[in-house]
C-alpha cells in the first residue's frame, strides 16, 4: 500500500466515524425529554414564603433540596419519584408548579422539562441558598417618612420571615377545642321528672 493510498483510507474511515457519531448524536437528542426555550418565571424567597402562607389549592412548591430554614408547606421531590424524570411524569397538571433546590442546573433543567411538557411552573431565585440568607435576619426597616404601603410591606415581610425563618418566633400550633360535654343543668333549679 502507498502512503496516499493509506492516507485515504484513514480519511475515509474518520468521515464515517464521524458521521456515525453525529447520527447517534441527534438520535439520543430525539430520544431525551423535550426542553422548553421559554423564560422562566423566577419568584424571590418573600414571594414563595407568601404563597407558602396562603397554601393555594392550585400552586404546589415542590422542595428538591432541604434548606437550613424549613419551606413548610412545601413537599419533598421524593414525594413525587425516585428521580427527576419521574418528577416530570407524576408532576400535577392542574397546578402551578414552583421548584427550590440548591443545583441551579438541575432546578432549570427540571423546570424546563416541565413547561415543555405544559405544566404551569416558576423557579424560587437563588434557590434554597436565597431562601436561608432571606429567613436568617429581618429585612431593614423602612425610613420613618416611608408611605404606609411601604410599612404595610415590611410588617408582612417580617411575619413571613418570623413564621418560616425564626422557630421562637413561630406561629404557635392552633389550640384545639375540646369536644363539647353534656350540658349541666343551671344550679338551683331541679330536674323536672317524667311528662
Amino acid at each position: 500500500m502507498t502512503r496516499t493510498r493509506v492516507r485515504l483510507v484513514l480519511v475515509a474511515a474518520a468521515l464515517a466515524l464521524s458521521t456515525a457519531g453525529a447520527a447517534l448524536g441527534s438520535h439520543h437528542q430525539a430520544a431525551s425529554a423535550p426542553v422548553s426555550e421559554r423564560p422562566v418565571e423566577q419568584l424571590d424567597p418573600f414571594a414563595v414564603a407568601e404563597i407558602l402562607a396562603a397554601a393555594p389549592p392550585d400552586t404546589l412548591v415542590i422542595a428538591l433540596d432541604a434548606p437550613k430554614h424549613p419551606l413548610r408547606g412545601a413537599i419533598p421531590a421524593a414525594a413525587l419519584g425516585k428521580d427527576d424524570e419521574a418528577l416530570v411524569a407524576q408532576a400535577p397538571r392542574a397546578r402551578r408548579l414552583i421548584l427550590a433546590g440548591a443545583d441551579p442546573v438541575r432546578v432549570d433543567r427540571v423546570v424546563r422539562r416541565l413547561l415543555a411538557s405544559g405544566h404551569r411552573a416558576a423557579v424560587l431565585h437563588g434557590g434554597v441558598a436565597a431562601w436561608d440568607h432571606a429567613m436568617d435576619a429581618d429585612p431593614p426597616a423602612p425610613p420613618a417618612s416611608a408611605a404606609a404601603a411601604d410599612w404595610r410591606r415590611h410588617r408582612g415581610t417580617v411575619a413571613l420571615r418570623r413564621s418560616f425563618g425564626d422557630a421562637a418566633a413561630a406561629p404557635a400550633a392552633p389550640v384545639a377545642m375540646p369536644a363539647p360535654g353534656p350540658l349541666a343543668a343551671p344550679s338551683g333549679q331541679k330536674k323536672r321528672e317524667g311528662c
